[in-house]
């Protein structure tokens, strides 16, 4: 089961067994890649996957293009690009 963690915006995969064990709790699940996911909103449309989660899942992993730079980090969310 993928949940969206409230914390950092990601979908994590919950194995059953973690989802099952966390019933009945404060909301907190344990991922597969180890991380604490506080859950969001069930009815939040999906997001961005973990890698290491969509990994452990045995998801393939998306194929990587050449030149693509589309996570420039804080610095990119306030000095645009320059137009070519």
């Amino acid at each position: 089961m993928w949940l969206t963690c409230a914390v950092d915006g990601t979908d994590h995969a919950v194995s059953d067994a973690a989802f099952v064990a966390a019933q009945g709790g404060d909301g907190r699940y344990e991922a597969l890649c180890r991380a604490t996911v506080w859950a969001g909103s069930l009815a939040s449309p999906p997001a961005s996957r973990c890698t290491v989660c969509a990994a452990a899942a045995g998801e393939p992993l998306p194929p990587s293009r050449p030149g693509d730079r589309r996570a420039g980090g804080l610095w990119a969310r306030f000095v645009p690009r320059a137009s070519a």
